[in-house]
Formats: C-alpha cells, structure tokens, sequence
C-alpha cells in the first residue's frame, strides 16, 4: 500500500492523518497538534473528515443514523463508497495545500474506512482483499491524495466508548451514540483491524498506545508521544524563535520530543541518574529512570510486562542475557547497563552475549526477512524449521500469467545449465506456463457464466471466490520451478540453523540463498550469527550434515531396490500408539492425583471399561469451537503416516510444523496425476495433460543430461509425491478440523477426511472428540461458548463473595 514514486509531482507539504476508535480523542489530538505545529510556525490546513457541514456526507450521514439498515446490512463495500466520496470531494484543496508547503493535518483518512468497514470480515484474507480494493478506489481511481503517515490511537474499546458518552452533541446524529459508536462489538473489532493495519502496513500506519496499566493516559502525554515520531518527519519550520516558549506552555506534561532512540534521549537530558541504591543496598528507579522506562514497557509497577516499539529487540535480548548474573528486576538491569549506552558502545552486546550469554540468549532476538524470487522447491526447504514463522504467496488468489520486464513468466532457471539444456529448460517451461495462463482465465469465465449466484449480489467478493475456484483447479500444472516470495520471522536460534540447513543441502539454489541470508541478517542481528560460518561450529556442523546425507544416500542406493513403489494406497496409517487408546486415562487423571503414574495405571486397569470412557469422555470436555483442544496427556498417543499426494497438497499441509517427523522424498513424475472434475467439465482437459506431458519430457532430458537435483524443478504442482509424518493426538484435533473445513482446498480436504478415517478405525473415542472434523465451527457453538464463559465469571465471583 506504498504510493507510486513521482518525484516530479511530489508535493512539497506534508500529509499527517489521526487515526483512531470511535471516543479515542481524535479530535482532542487534531486540535492541540494544530496548535503545537502553528506554534513553531508551520502553515497548517486542516480537514475533519467525514465533513458533516458538507452535502458530500449526506450517505454517510444517512448510513450513522441506521436509515439504510444494519452495519452488516448495508455492507463493507457499499459503506466504503459513502466514506471515499466525501474525500473526494476534498481531494482538490488537499492537493492544493500540499502544493503551497503547508502541513495538512487530517482527523480520520482512508484508514478509518479499512478499520471500521474491515471488521465486518471474518477471515483475514478477506479483510486484506477488501483493504486493497480500498487503497485501489481512494487512491488510484479516485486519485485522492495519499497520506505520508497515519498515527492510529490505540484505546481499548470499553474505555473509547466511556469516552463517546461524554462528547458533546453532534450535527449529523440525535442519538448520543451512532451506528458504530453504540455497538461495542464493533468497537472491538475496529481495534483489532487497527492493529492489523499497523502491522501489515507499518509505513502507513503507525500505533500510540495511550493507556498504560489498564489507565488513560493523560492529554498531554499523548500528544507528546505523536509528536516524537512526528518530529522526524516534518520539514525545518520557517520561523523558530519563541517556538520553546510556546511549546512549553502548550504541553503541560513535556517528555523528551527528540529524533534520537529514547535509551538516548532520556538519560541525556539533563545527564540525570536513572537508578539510586536504596539504605537497604536494593537498587530502585528515579523518576527520570521512571520516566524513561514508561516508554519503553508496558508497566513500571507490574511484575507482568512487555516492551514497546522504542526499545529494539537486540537490546531487550542482550538484557535478558544478564538475567543469570544479575539478581535485580530486570527494569533496573536496563536503565543501569543499557539505557546510557545503546548505540555508543559498538561492543556492548557483543560483551554482553559472550561474557553471560549462551545458545539459549539466541532465541531472544527475533528477526523478520524476505526471501524473494524463492522456487516452489526452495520455499519448502525454507519453511523447515519448526519454531519460526513463515507466510508466502498463494497460488489461489494470484494468477501466475505476468511476465517480468525481461518477458519472462516468474519461474526460477538454474543458472549453471548448460546452454541447449537451459534453451530446452526455458521453452518448454514458457509452453506450460502459457497454457496455464490462457486455461485459467477460461475456467474463470466459465465458473462465472455457470455460477448460480444472481446478478445483484455478483460483487468483489464473488469474484474473488470464483477466481480462487478457477485457480484451485489450474494450480496443479504450475511447475515446481514457479517462484514466490517467503516471509520469515525467526529467534537468531532458529535462523543459524536454517543457515546451516541450506548451507548442507544438495541443491545449489538452497546454499545459495542460505549464504545470503547469512549476509543479510549479519547487517542487523551480527552478534547472534557471529558463529555461523566459524570453522569450529557452523562449518563443522554444515560439513557433518552434508557428509552424513551423502552417505546415506550412497548406502540407501547399495541395500534398496530402485523404483518406485505402488502408490495405489495413498494413505497408509504406518504405525500408531497406544494400541487402546484407553490405556490414556491414567496420563489424564496424573495432575489430578497424588500418586505415581504406575500406581494410577494399577488402579485403572481394574476400573471397567465404562468408567475408562467416562474418564475419557470427561477429560476431552465439553468443546465448543476448534480451538478447544484437550489437555496435553494426549500428546502421548502418536499416529505415524505414509503418504502419496501431489506436491500441492504437500506444500499446503507441510505448514503444520508442529510434529515429531516430516520427511519427503526427491520430487518425481512417475506417480501420476490426477484431472480435476471442473476442468473436465470445462473441456480444458487436453490441454490440462499436455502440461504433464511436457514436464515428463523435460524431467528425463534433464536426469539424462545428468541434473538429478535440478530435474524436480521440471515436476508440476499436480505431480504425486511421496512422504512421511508423525504427530501426536492434540495436533491431530488441530491439523484434521482445520484442513477439512467447508473452506479448504479440496485436495488436501479430501487426503485429511482419508486419514482421519483411517485413526478413526485404531481410536474411535479420539476421533468422535474431533467433532469439529469436516464442518468448521458452528456459530451456535460459538454464542454457546460466549455463555459459558459468562456462567464461569458469575460462578467465580460467587464463590470469592462467599
């Protein structure tokens, strides 16, 4: 959501937008920022959007008082129309403000459309859809002016709603609250799509938190911190003689409004301590030290507290690398070791780590990366590891059909080819991807003429929905080579050994990006990956992991047949355990007893069958949604799979990282594919297997030439594969309710119902407790829950009166 560069109508002024719930003093901010930005002699303009006073918000105006029905009736896109008019219609004199160097200052922009209408979405990747269709209407079609920064004020919704109830009549409504402002669920809602807002986008929108400990913080302090970040952005001020002096009488609580990181800020001021020792020989924080640490934790009294934006990961974690040497609260180890002396001493976490710090202190420092232009074999090599996280682009809502500015389709080409290979290599690939392209715009025309869906409620989401569809059934012929872009956030942990993983594997593309993101993350998290590469430990343990799977492989190949077994049975239950299933119930009953666990197993072989289930049946509970899991006794019971799928579906449920073991084997043609039904019906089914066969061919040319590893790039998504994993009984209530939800993809809907029947056979009683397998969570589960809960706190305050 980042504007297009055109620096040669870049205006000279500064866009500034307050954003922000209902009732989270928007409008309060808006004044005393115009005020604070006239007093150091800025030209403001500003605008209050929706304009009230203006014909432009008569739909907006109609839609907050309820004339047109329920939020959810009139809908997020239909609202969105109202709310984007009424700034075009300002568009002209936001434009023309900025063109004569003025600071427009905006209460609510854009984001308030994304934020209020977004939470009417129930799943993420709506809400992102519908936030791009926003950005597209506002910004590209209506071509209104951009926004450099939105500062969102982030309040909790039952406090912004106490806040509403005292605002002082409104124009446009004669009921204290409007649509919005009255619905507490939507409040909510709003501050989770805020949120979401500020981490999709953070150079757009930018979060103030303004409650500390559970309290509002005070007028002035909020307005001090949108004015630290504000700082950094605005142009010199034309005039700034009596700026101080104004400035101080304008903010009645001043904090250090500065460009400098805050560890710096605070404790140079006035070169005031920020710890003293206590007659008791404790230490304990000054009120600068107080001062300085409000900003940067999320409570200076509590013994629960998390870290601000303001403080860097990389410190935080060489702090907490002192909590083994040092007895203190870890607040008084950070204003006495840290605060003075972030960025001035270059060997400061280097110390830190290497005197107190072990492999533990790696985990501590996360680190987000982009892998771009990764192939579809790369990216499962990447997302490896268990304990980071990854989101990657999706072959369902993206059609792979664009060239590149060099006229190429977006699939990766070894460079080392020979030259008539990589010729072979690229022409066939081009053919391929130019049936997909032409078999995936027809199926989607096709799905819509056949859709039954009336004309009048054929809108943004419908298309989406179809296209997904369309895709879905093309997906398969993409080939293996296809490529994507791989997010990934990591601990300094995770990520060495994802280095070193790539860094060990037989496939150049992988050691080739393993080096760079060693490279790259040394720029910023250096001190965690110093060892990466050392001799002694990265590359020792590189050479052990790449000796040992070349010496597997070369007696794998001496003892085993080659070939490629059957794979008529494509879900095979290989191992499980325990063989009853009630042989649980012991582990269950453990936390509960006061006895060892042989002891409870003694005790329960005598109970009869009946009261095991019962036990059993109770200790999976009443479950009210898919989240509900069962304890973690459960994760004694294990069930061990050999499958056969397309690389699709593998690529689809490899995600799930928490198992004991996921393997695969080298990606080959030779087990087949299967023809979607819609792509029959369709009758695209001959140009559907020619795709397979082009790829076939291909393959062998490059085994023959001698490029074993390379020839998997060859195999397309709709190719079977063979693999292999185990997990425990509470990941299988996760991995079989989810991906056999109404809104999976087929494939791999149809591979989990296939497994599930398959536990279901060995331990029914575990498989009747998934009872959100195949359906998604019911919504009257869901109000069930919401009572539940509520009968719990009516309970437990009866028990704390009596």
């Amino acid at each position: 959501m980042e504007p297009p560069a055109n620096p040669e109508n870049q205006p000279q002024g500064v866009f500034i937008v307050i954003e922000g719930t209902d009732g989270s003093g928007k409008g309060t901010q808006f004044k005393l920022l115009k005020e604070r930005l006239a007093a150091y002699g800025y030209d403001v303009a500003t605008f209050d959007f929706p304009q009230y006073d203006s014909p432009s918000s008569y739909f907006v105006k109609e839609y907050l008082n309820g004339n047109y029905g329920s939020a959810e009736a009139v809908g997020p896109y239909s609202a969105s129309l109202f709310y984007a008019l009424d700034r075009y219609e300002a568009a002209g004199n936001i434009r023309k403000a900025l063109s004569e160097g003025k600071i427009v200052l905006a209460n609510r922009f854009a984001g308030s459309n994304m934020a209020h209408q977004g939470g009417k979405f129930n799943h993420s990747e709506e809400r992102r859809g519908f936030f791009l269709w926003d950005d597209s209407l506002e910004f590209q079609m209506l071509n209104i002016p951009r926004p450099l920064i939105s500062f969102v004020l982030r309040v909790p919704a039952e406090v912004a709603q106490r806040l509403v109830d005292q605002k002082d009549a409104r124009t446009y409504t004669d009921k204290k609250r409007d649509l919005h402002e009255a619905d507490l669920n939507h409040l909510r809602r709003s501050v989770e799509v805020y949120d979401e807002l500020c981490s999709l986008f953070p150079r757009d929108f930018f979060p103030i938190d303004c409650t500390r400990d559970g309290a509002l913080l005070s007028v002035p302090a909020i307005n001090n911190l949108i004015w630290r970040q504000l700082e950094s952005i605005l142009p010199a001020p034309p005039r700034r003689e009596d700026a101080p002096a104004r400035l101080e009488r304008a903010s009645v609580e001043p904090t250090p409004a500065t460009s400098q990181p805050v560890a710096d800020a605070t404790a140079d001021k006035a070169n005031v301590p920020l710890v003293k020792k206590r007659p008791d020989g404790n230490w304990q924080f000054t009120e600068a030290g107080k001062t300085f640490l409000e900003q940067v934790v999320t409570s200076v009294n509590s013994d629960v507290y998390a870290f601000r934006r303001e403080l860097d990961s990389i410190t935080i974690a060489a702090a907490m690398a002192r909590l083994s040497r040092r007895g203190d609260d870890m607040r008084i180890t950070i204003l006495d070791e840290f605060a003075n002396k972030t960025d001035k001493d270059s060997q400061l976490l280097h110390r830190v780590i290497t005197a107190y710090g072990d492999d533990s202190v790696q985990q501590l420092a996360g680190q987000h990366l982009v892998v771009e232009n990764a192939s579809q074999l790369l990216t499962k090599k990447l997302e490896w590891g268990r304990l980071a996280s990854y989101l990657e682009q999706s072959t369902r809502y993206i059609y792979y059909d664009q060239k590149d500015a060099r006229g190429r389709y977006k699939y990766y080409v070894p460079r080392y080819l020979k030259p008539t290979v990589r010729q072979r290599y690229t022409r066939t690939l081009d053919e391929i991807f130019g049936l997909y392209s032409s078999m995936v715009r027809t199926l989607t025309d096709y799905i819509q003429e056949h859709d039954a869906t009336p004309a009048g409620e054929r809108d943004g989401a419908w298309r989406s929905a179809t296209r997904a569809q369309a895709c879905d059934a093309i997906r398969p012929v993409l080939p293996v080579a296809t490529k994507s872009t791989v997010g990934i956030f990591a601990s300094g942990q995770a990520l060495e050994n994802l280095i070193m993983h790539l860094q060990a594997d037989e496939l150049q593309e992988a050691r080739q990006v393993g080096d760079q993101i060693l490279t790259e993350t040394r720029k910023v998290i250096g001190t965690f990956l110093e060892r990466a590469d050392k001799p002694e430990r990265g590359g020792a343990t590189v050479a052990y992991m790449s000796r040992t799977k070349a010496g597997m492989k070369t007696l794998t190949e001496k003892y085993l047949p080659s070939g490629y077994a059957d794979a008529n049975d494509p879900v095979r239950l290989s191992k499980y355990w325990p063989a009853n299933e009630l042989d649980l119930v012991a582990d269950m009953m453990y936390e509960h007893s006061d006895q060892s666990l042989a002891d409870i197993q003694r005790h329960v072989e005598k109970l009869k069958y009946k009261d095991k289930e019962r036990i059993f049946r109770t200790y999976m509970g009443e479950r009210l949604n898919r989240r509900h899991r069962p304890g973690r006794a459960v994760e004694k019971a294990h069930y061990s799979w050999d499958l056969v799928c397309d690389y699709g579906i593998f690529r689809d449920l490899q995600r799930h990282r928490m198992v004991d073991d996921l393997e695969w084997q080298a990606l080959t043609p030779r087990y087949g594919f299967e023809v979607p039904d819609l792509v029959e019906q369709a009758g695209l089914s001959d140009d559907f297997e020619k795709c397979f066969d082009l790829s076939a061919a291909l393959y062998s040319e490059l085994q023959a030439a001698d490029y074993m590893q390379e020839a998997q790039y060859a195999t397309l998504l709709g190719h079977k594969m063979r693999w292999k994993l185990t997990y425990n009984a509470r990941e299988a209530f996760h991995l079989h309710e989810l991906r056999t939800s109404p809104q999976g993809h087929p494939g791999y809907r149809k591979l989990v119902q296939q497994m599930h029947e398959k536990l279901a056979e060995v331990h029914p009683l575990m498989a009747e407790s998934m009872i959100f397998f195949n359906k998604g969570d019911d919504p009257k589960l869901t109000r069930l829950a919401a009572e539940r809960y509520t009968q719990f706190k009516l309970e437990k305050m009866d028990r704390k009166k009596s």
